[in-house]
């Protein structure tokens, strides 16, 4: 579809520099423009690689939790978070062009690693280790590197 979403943003970010910020006199009001601008860059971004990076992020993070999920004991202490896990990993499969529906499921997944880092000491007690967290910190460290360019060098370039 012509324009692309990107051109389309590209065209409101030129505008806005080439024709409003020349005009704008308050410093509050220009240190506003340069974030809107700085924001409308990293979407520029964000929407042509948003669909691949939750469909990679998706495939990741539920190999982890199912092997977290097969590793914990079940007992009585695991039970709430054996539910939590579960309760994510059954998420529906959704078609990989409804980012919409990849990000909700991306956030279930996401909530069940942060109940599992909440619940860390309890989880350490349950397998004898640490290896859960260690699978949450390479996992995090994968997630990041999968996320780099869409926020770097967008929020730490030069101002203008």
């Amino acid at each position: 579809m012509r324009p692309t979403s990107r051109e389309l943003i590209g065209a409101i970010v030129t505008a806005l520099e080439q024709e409003v910020a020349p005009l704008v006199q308050d410093k509050w009001a220009a240190s506003v423009l340069r974030s809107a601008t700085q924001l409308l860059n990293h979407l520029s971004l964000r929407v042509e690689h948003e669909a691949r990076v939750f469909i990679e992020d998706n495939q990741d993070v539920r190999h982890v939790l199912e092997t977290i999920y097969r590793n914990l004991t079940v007992n009585a202490d695991m039970a709430s978070l054996r539910a939590a896990l579960e309760g994510a990993l059954q998420t529906p499969e959704c078609p990989h062009h409804d980012v919409v529906a990849l990000d909700a499921r991306n956030e279930a997944y996401l909530i069940a690693v942060e109940t599992l880092l909440k619940h860390r000491s309890l989880v350490r007690q349950a397998t004898g280790g640490t290896s859960v967290h260690e699978q949450l910190r390479e996992y995090m460290r994968r997630r990041l590197k999968r996320e780099h360019h869409l926020y770097f060098p967008v929020f730490t370039g030069p101002p203008f």
